[in-house]
């Protein structure tokens, strides 16, 4: 059996204390607290700390996450009213239906029977399609981009350095731009020579 390193007691000491350390890593856990007094007296620290916690619990009002979430502002795509988004589902459902009544018509010449319902199938199935390959690319593009920031900063201190130093140039140029967007026009137009 493979001899675990002291690190490793130690963060079984943690998994102990919050009851998510399996039953056979527990025997071992008591052999080595035996051996060691390091990791006995961090364990006992540990107990001492879960339990100042436990004595220190405050009771949470039972209304306590509507009160908080009715405090709350609401959120920008929250205010939009529901009929603002009759324009779009408009012409969504417009643009569904001339597509379907050419596909329709296409499908007629091709397939006599039942064209218009094979033709709302295969809308239906196009849209499904694009929605499931639009969130599979999304998805994709993320975990490549994490991935890729990942592999920049872990390369070495010199790409930590530069990452750092380009984003400081940009928080610059866009106080820059901040500060003077801000400016009255009667400073702006002093510190302009007249040509």
């Amino acid at each position: 059996m493979k001899r675990l390193d002291h690190d490793s007691y130690r963060e079984w000491l943690h998994l102990e204390c919050d009851g998510e350390l399996p039953s056979a890593d527990r025997s071992l856990l008591r052999q080595h607290l035996d051996s060691c007094a390091e990791c006995r007296a961090e364990s006992q620290e540990l107990v001492a700390l879960d339990n100042l916690l436990k004595e220190s619990h405050i009771p949470v009002h039972r209304s306590f996450h509507d009160d908080v979430m009715s405090a709350l502002p609401s959120a920008g795509w929250e205010s939009s009213h529901p009929r603002s988004w009759a324009a779009a589902l408009i012409v969504a459902v417009l643009l569904g239906g001339v597509g379907a009544a050419l596909l329709g018509t296409s499908a007629a010449r091709l397939e006599p029977t039942a064209p218009f319902i094979a033709a709302l199938v295969a809308i239906v199935d196009l849209f499904r399609s694009t929605a499931l390959a639009g969130a599979g690319l999304l998805t994709a593009s993320w975990k490549g981009l994490g991935l890729a920031v990942q592999e920049l900063l872990a390369g070495s201190v010199w790409n930590i350095l530069a990452v750092g130093l380009l984003v400081l140039g940009l928080d610059y140029l866009l106080l820059r731009l901040l500060v003077r967007h801000n400016q009255p026009a009667e400073s702006a137009s002093r510190r302009t020579p007249p040509s």
